[in-house]
């Protein structure tokens, strides 16, 4: 099967803003299309009518209105047109409520957790103290035991200082036999 099978396309042809396109397709085929582009309409008002000073006749109220719509079908799609931007409107305040909500909920966690860490640094802050504590006395203690030790060994080793005024006893003779 050829294109150009005796068919015509629809459109005008040889307008300057068209031209043929190949379409490809996913499975291998092309074909060859007549692309056209649509201009513009441009409205020019009649010679007839008058034109009012200051204002500029393309920007009249038949022009600022689609063609074939009636008085109350404008007055319908500007009372929608107002409504989406009430709409618009009561949506942006709603979305900015909930975004300062969201922010204050954010800082009311980022508060909480530096809260729970500033406790958590005391209590550390805390047992760190504790055990200092505990590991000072610990050292006192077993400082006092060696100086006690200390003190009963040079008790020991060294002889008893007599005072003047002390009498001396006599003491059992001892026999140096064997026993």
């Amino acid at each position: 099967m050829s294109d150009s099978d005796g068919k015509k396309t629809l459109g005008l042809r040889g307008t300057p803003r068209s031209g043929n396109v190949k379409q490809s397709f996913s499975h291998g085929r092309t074909k060859n299309v007549l692309v056209e582009t649509k201009r513009k309409r441009v409205v020019v008002p009649k010679a007839g009518t008058p034109v009012q000073p200051g204002t500029n006749p393309a920007k009249t109220q038949s022009s600022n209105r689609p063609a074939g719509i009636s008085d109350t079908e404008m007055a319908r799609r500007l009372k929608a047109v107002q409504a989406a931007k009430a709409r618009e409107a009561e949506d942006t305040a709603t979305r900015a409520a909930e975004e300062e909500n969201r922010q204050k909920e954010r800082e009311r966690r980022r508060a909480e957790q530096a809260e729970k860490e500033r406790e958590q640094r005391e209590a550390e802050e805390i047992a760190r103290k504790k055990t200092e504590e505990e590991t000072r006395l610990r050292k006192e203690r077993e400082d006092s035991a060696k100086k006690a030790a200390a003190d009963a060994k040079s008790a020991v080793a060294a002889p008893a200082v007599k005072n003047e005024g002390e009498v001396k006893r006599p003491t059992k003779a001892r026999s140096n036999a064997p026993r």
